[in-house]
């Protein structure tokens, strides 16, 4: 009896060994930081970040794509520490400026493109103009992001520790309507990602942006290490604005069920006024969020919460242009009036005398 318990320990140990190699560790992660557009390598391994979201390629062409070892480079902290640094990858839009895109494939004008475009390729973002919603079930779109040497191997081979995943939202919007697949059609496409970088690398993290709806379906929460969310707080309207108390209770409801698991859900709120900021910083983390302050385009890595310039409880944005121009005004006068006395002067000292 002994001896046959002794085996079915040593059976359990290995199993759970077993298991716990094939499981990866989740990453603590207490801070983060989000740049999209002109990212210097250099300033985002000098920043204190737990973790960086950022796309794969400076400017977002193959040309200025990451090297595995500038990637190695942003993964270590000033003081030595591993950060997390995950790749930006949008699945449920097409944007012109990727190395898959091809001529001819845009709208020409105001007139649709029904004749060259892609099968996969729908209508144009209003706000983000070249940028295209697709059909993200469309086979000939999912080979783009997961055939060989695609865009997802592209990711994996620069040494990223996963992948940051946009438009997974897309199943609401306009491309999918009347699809009744709509969301099993996302769960399927974002298990394939998961099961391809988990071949390359058995630590590789799926970390959805949006979409919170899909976190429902027990399933899909079970492909994803961590959750990110854009606008909880301010911003569904108009930037700035405060979302309703209803709208931020149904998203926060949902996001929960991350937190109930112990995955890391990064918030991200694009705001300017310090007050704003002192406020969502301190919901979101009551929460059990990670928050994260930016600017809408993403075109700059704020270190710390506050802009450079932030502005003051309130002031506005508007506030800000008016009182820099009225300060330029004011310098532009002193310029001329300086320039006139200086041209009196010269003429004054020119003058002939008289005979």
């Amino acid at each position: 009896m002994l001896r046959q318990l002794s085996v079915t320990l040593v059976l359990w140990a290995t199993l759970c060994g077993a298991v716990a190699a094939q499981t990866p560790a989740r990453p603590v992660i207490q801070s983060w930081g989000y740049q999209l557009a002109n990212i210097d390598p250099e300033k985002l391994s000098a920043s204190p970040y737990d973790a960086l979201v950022i796309d794969y390629s400076r400017d977002g062409t193959e040309a200025g794509r990451f090297t595995p070892a500038e990637v190695q480079a942003i993964k270590r902290r000033p003081d030595g520490t591993r950060r997390v640094v995950l790749a930006y990858l949008s699945i449920g839009e097409a944007e012109t400026y990727r190395y898959y895109w091809k001529r001819g494939w845009e709208n020409w004008w105001i007139i649709p493109n029904v004749w060259s475009a892609p099968s996969w390729r729908s209508r144009e973002n209003g706000e983000w103009r070249g940028n295209y919603a697709v059909r993200y079930w469309d086979p000939a779109w999912q080979e783009i992001i997961l055939g060989k040497s695609g865009y997802l191997d592209r990711i994996i081979d620069a040494g990223f520790d996963g992948v940051w995943l946009d438009k997974v939202d897309s199943t609401f919007e306009r491309v999918a309507s009347g699809r009744d697949t709509a969301q099993a059609d996302m769960i399927a496409f974002v298990r394939k990602i998961r099961e391809r970088g988990r071949a390359a690398n058995a630590n590789f993290l799926i970390v959805p942006q949006n979409g919170e709806d899909l976190l429902a379906d027990g399933g899909f929460r079970a492909l994803i290490d961590g959750f990110g969310v854009e606008d909880l707080l301010y911003g569904e309207g108009k930037s700035g604005k405060a979302n309703t108390q209803s709208s931020i209770a149904k998203r926060r409801g949902l996001i929960s069920l991350v937190v109930a698991e112990r995955k890391p859900v990064l918030a991200v709120e694009y705001l300017d006024a310090t007050a704003q900021i002192a406020a969502a910083r301190r919901e979101l983390q009551t929460l059990g969020f990670v928050p994260h302050f930016a600017d809408r385009k993403l075109e700059t890595l704020r270190i710390g919460d506050a802009p450079p310039l932030a502005l003051a409880a309130g002031e506005t944005p508007r506030d800000r242009i008016v009182a820099a121009a009225k300060r330029g005004v004011g310098l532009t006068t002193l310029v001329l009036l300086l320039v006139s006395v200086i041209f009196v002067a010269v003429g004054l000292l020119r003058r002939k005398p008289g005979p």
